[in-house]
């Protein structure tokens, strides 16, 4: 287990119990950016995750499913404002997620399942410059 910044609520997942025998953070943090280094990032609004571990790792190696615009469009949702995972998971998927309690490894599925619903269109849509319903009021 590893010590969080935030370490338990209703976001974590963490529980008081599962910090007994936690890693403390600073040798964690190494752990996990060792691991990190080079990879494709493939998550749901990873924002907060980097700056909890003060990390900022290239923009291409990151596919961030808040910010594809393809899976706003697969939803039927509006491009400008950003969808949760459990929002996009059931709208795309047709799964419903995180309604007991925050599972990071549910999340992690979820997110990833997405991406790949996605990945033929990734490039051109992370981007919501690039799509023409952003501008579309200014017509």
């Amino acid at each position: 287990a590893v010590v969080s910044t935030q370490s338990t609520g209703r976001w974590s997942g963490i529980k008081p119990k599962h910090l007994t025998s936690a890693t403390p953070m600073v040798e964690a943090r190494k752990l996990i950016l060792r691991h990190l280094k080079g990879k494709y990032l493939v998550g749901h609004d990873l924002q907060n995750d980097f700056q909890a571990l003060n990390f900022k790792p290239h923009p291409a190696l990151v596919k961030d499913t808040s910010k594809c615009i393809a899976l706003r469009h697969l939803a039927g949702l509006d491009v400008k404002r950003k969808p949760s995972l459990r929002l996009l998971t059931r709208l795309i998927r047709g799964k419903d997620i995180q309604s007991a309690s925050h599972c990071s490894i549910e999340d992690a599925r979820a997110a990833m399942a997405l991406f790949k619903a996605a990945e033929d269109n990734w490039e051109d849509q992370t981007n919501p410059f690039l799509d023409d319903s952003y501008w579309a009021h200014l017509t």
